[in-house]
């Protein structure tokens, strides 16, 4: 069990990684990145989840009054 639970914790340290890497992203990277997600509708797993991370950046700036996208 105890592997299981090292694996689990090392998944959400990545998650949390990921999630402070798209805090720095500038406003008009944000925002070109969001325009290829909606024009590209990608279809792979990574890139779907890439563009899911995007959109929920987006959402949380602009609850902040940022409305980069």
């Amino acid at each position: 069990m105890k592997p299981a639970v090292c694996l689990l914790c090392v998944l959400c340290l990545a998650a949390c990684e990921g999630n402070s890497k798209m805090r720095q992203i500038s406003n008009s990277d944000l925002t070109a990145k969001r325009d290829k997600c909606l024009h590209g509708n990608p279809t792979s797993p990574g890139k779907v989840t890439a563009c899911e991370n995007i959109r929920k950046e987006c959402e949380r700036r602009r609850k902040e009054g940022n409305y980069a996208c």
